[in-house]
């Protein structure tokens, strides 16, 4: 007989794998907690746990008031590297843009070479979504973070959507919000890798790229010096 934890794992393990056979993207919601617990023969309560494994796992993500939904990180967790013991938070910023600078430019220009219909208007709702947050002044790092690893799905690479997600996530962020100044830069130039990749302009895309990450690098700087 299952014990209470093997059998919340063994829900949360099939949970993952109707999250794959049905193919459901970041951001598409999961059926409600009484359907899952009559899919998977088992009580409400083993799925609502099974569920809390998920999220700590960031598979999957609740929304108050809406649901769960399939969590952009894709499994990968807030902090990977253990970059959060590094003191020196603006070398790790500066360092992750680094590697951004290296790895996100060509991504960009291959999304414009094989992006799907579907995916650009994925890339559009994520745009928006990302403004909105920038130039309201509040926190947008999990938009951002899903606008990024987008551009990388849409890349075709199938290996590069998680390390996006890790370079784009909390951890590359310095604490406190940059100016609004920069965040209207980092949305303008956003939006200007966005038209490239609906225009299919490779080279366009990559440019683009290069002032985003350029802006980027700036507010890192003014962060740093306050």
């Amino acid at each position: 007989m299952e014990t209470g934890k093997l059998l919340t794992e063994r829900v949360a393990d099939e949970i993952v794998r109707n999250i794959i056979g049905k193919e459901l993207k970041p951001g598409d919601k999961l059926p409600n907690e009484f359907e899952l617990a009559a899919k998977l023969g088992v009580g409400r309560s083993t799925v609502r746990e099974a569920i809390k494994t998920l999220v700590s796992r960031s598979v999957v993500e609740i929304r108050r008031g809406a649901g769960t939904f399939v969590s952009a990180r894709s499994g990968v967790s807030e902090d990977p590297l253990g970059l959060q013991f590094l003191d020196d938070k603006v070398r790790v910023a500066t360092d992750l843009l680094e590697l951004r600078f290296v790895v996100e430019p060509r991504l960009a220009s291959l999304a414009a070479g094989r992006s799907t219909p579907e995916q650009l208007d994925e890339l559009m709702q994520l745009c928006d979504a990302c403004e909105k947050k920038m130039l309201a002044g509040e926190d947008f790092s999990s938009e951002n973070t899903a606008f990024h690893a987008a551009i990388a799905r849409a890349s075709g690479n199938i290996v590069v959507p998680n390390l996006a997600v890790i370079l784009c996530g909390p951890p590359s962020m310095l604490p406190g919000m940059p100016s609004r100044q920069a965040r209207e830069e980092m949305a303008r130039t956003n939006r200007e890798i966005l038209t490239a990749i609906a225009a299919h302009d490779g080279m366009a895309a990559y440019d683009a790229m290069l002032l985003h990450l350029a802006q980027c690098r700036r507010s890192i700087t003014e962060q740093s010096l306050k």
